[in-house]
């Protein structure tokens, strides 16, 4: 009786077959998510290309009306060049804080990370807010020099090619560190160490060891920032010039303005094909270059810092407050007692919070935006666990092509896919509902899921499930007995993780979500593009708030979870 209720007897012959089978049965786990991309990811792209020489008629005016009239190519060019300015600065201020990340001890990386993750889970659009707050003719960065006495009128720093280098280097900053980090803390430092006592000084052991050892991380960070700057969207249209017209920005015209679809989509295409070709020429340099590391031990004591690391450290800290101290400038002025944005604020007063809760707009906003979320997180934690498992039994081509897949919505320009669904959904009738946006967006939020769960499958023994499936468990009992409450935890991470995903989205929600179904950051951006008020910085604090409480929930299910894997001592 006990075995029939936990589903332990006799295998069937299906469930024989897949047993003896591992690959097959692991493409089974992942053909839900295959073909779940392939109707919502890759029919939207198919489009983009089919649209860019089918209208408005079948031919390739469209590209050469891109490459033969100024105004267009020149955007690429402004894209090309800021997007340099900008993959060139985040190293510099990156590099010193991956280097002190893989010195300094647990408790002080732990604060450190901390600088960085919580930048990093803040919507994009909140922390662009800030620096329009920030750089504005009344802001912080004006005040502080008037009140210092260094200008008598105020400077031109938004709407200007310096505000957005400054803006997507602040978005991209923790992107560039994490990414260094990855890459720099298997570096085998007992080669240095070597190095040192043979006789090299503390700067030729860095220059000659470290730092080539360290070349791959750099040439993989540079080039996942430069790729997404050259998609950057938010940033150049809430703090550029009109003379620095980015390619989202060019896209977004001509579909909302000049209703031409098929030049917006055969702009799409260039630059699709220009991030795949710096992709593929990453992969090249990393395969010729190569490398050597090793693990590095995260608990092993730490060496005493020169006069040269501790003017390090000093570096790095002043970095972690730049990437810190914007996105909580908007906390007082959400407070302000002004009936405008000034800095400082006059007074404090919670007539910004009360304007927001009496507004029935921005209340529906917000509701709208959570249930699209937790759908859209539901969605891509189901489809992404069934993936991971399945994942975990492919081996080979396979496994690398679909892991490549679905990992590929991490990596694809935001505005490319947002201008795929919105055709798709425009001939399917889904502009305008929530239906649509929370189809989209677990697309994006899968990568998430895949990414946490196959993490955890990677340290957990597949024997244990072999064993339960040995002594007669159906292939339902060994999961939901055996399997699941092994990555429990991870799945819930990747699915707060989707959902921060999903609640944070503007780019997508502004080509799909019209009029009926307006989000949160979409009213926000509205709220932005047309008059800068005290109310949005009352919305940024409480989506800050909102994300700060997901990513304490994350780091408890997750410290939980290693705990549990250490077990008692």
């Amino acid at each position: 009786m006990r075995s029939n209720i936990i589903g332990i007897g006799k295998p069937s012959a299906i469930s024989t077959w897949l047993q003896n089978r591992p690959s097959a049965a692991g493409l089974v786990l992942v053909a839900p998510a295959v073909i779940y991309l392939t109707a919502l990811y890759l029919l939207p792209l198919s489009q983009v290309l089919l649209r860019s020489i089918t209208q408005p008629q079948l031919d390739f005016g469209n590209y050469v009306k891109l490459f033969t009239t100024p105004v267009y190519w020149q955007s690429f060019v402004v894209t090309f060049r800021i997007s340099a300015v900008v993959a060139a600065v985040c190293p510099i201020l990156g590099y010193p804080v991956a280097i002190l990340l893989t010195r300094i001890s647990a408790g002080w990386r732990v604060v450190a990370f901390a600088c960085i993750l919580v930048p990093y889970w803040t919507s994009a659009l909140v922390r662009t807010y800030a620096w329009t707050v920030i750089l504005q003719r009344r802001g912080v960065v004006n005040s502080l020099l008037m009140q210092a006495g260094l200008i008598d009128t105020p400077l031109q720093l938004s709407y200007t090619t310096i505000g957005t280098i400054i803006g997507n280097v602040h978005i991209l900053l923790p992107t560039m560190i994490l990414t260094l980090y990855a890459g720099m803390h298997r570096i085998d430092r007992s080669l240095v160490t070597a190095a040192r006592t043979l006789g090299a000084t503390p700067s030729r052991a860095f220059a000659l060891v470290y730092l080539p050892l360290s070349v791959p991380a750099i040439v993989a960070a540079t080039t996942l920032t430069f790729v997404a700057s050259l998609s950057s969207y938010i940033i150049p249209a809430l703090l550029g010039g009109r003379k620095d017209l980015f390619v989202a920005q060019l896209i977004d015209q001509q579909v909302n303005q000049m209703l031409d679809v098929g030049f917006a989509s055969a702009i799409a295409m260039v630059l699709l094909v220009a991030c795949i070709v710096i992709s593929v020429a990453y992969t090249r340099i990393i395969h010729v270059q190569g490398g050597r590391s090793g693990e590095h031990d995260a608990s092993s004591p730490k060496e005493a810092l020169t006069p040269f690391g501790r003017l390090t450290a000093v570096y790095a800290a002043i970095v972690l407050v730049f990437l810190v101290l914007p996105t909580f400038v908007l906390i007082p002025l959400s407070f302000s007692s002004a009936r405008y944005l000034t800095f400082p604020p006059p007074g404090y007063s919670l007539q910004w919070y009360e304007s927001y809760l009496h507004n029935p707009a921005w209340i529906e906003a917000t509701w709208r935006s959570v249930r699209i979320g937790l759908c859209s997180a539901a969605c891509a934690a189901a489809l992404g666990t069934l993936a991971a498992l399945g994942l975990s039994r492919v081996e080979g081509m396979a496994r690398y092509l679909l892991f490549t897949l679905m990992l590929s919505p991490l990596l694809m320009p935001n505005i490319i896919y947002a201008l795929g669904i919105y055709q798709v959904y425009s001939s399917l009738g889904l502009i305008g509902t929530e239906v649509g946006l929370a189809l989209a967006h677990s697309v994006l939020g899968m990568p998430y899921v895949l990414i946490t769960v196959s993490a955890a499958l990677s340290h957990r023994d597949v024997q244990l499930a072999l064993a339960a499936r040995t002594l007669g468990a159906g292939p339902l009992a060994a999961f939901s007995l055996v399997r699941f409450p092994l990555i429990q935890r991870s799945v819930l991470v990747g699915a707060l993780l989707a959902f921060i995903a999903s609640f944070d989205e503007v780019i997508i929600a502004i080509f799909v979500s019209g009029a009926r179904a307006t989000t949160l950051p979409k009213m926000m951006w509205d709220g932005v593009t047309n008059e800068v008020n005290p109310t949005i910085s009352a919305v940024s604090a409480l989506m800050i708030a909102v994300s700060l409480t997901l990513i304490v929930v994350s780091a408890i299910a997750s410290g939980k979870w290693r705990a549990r894997k250490r077990g008692p001592r």
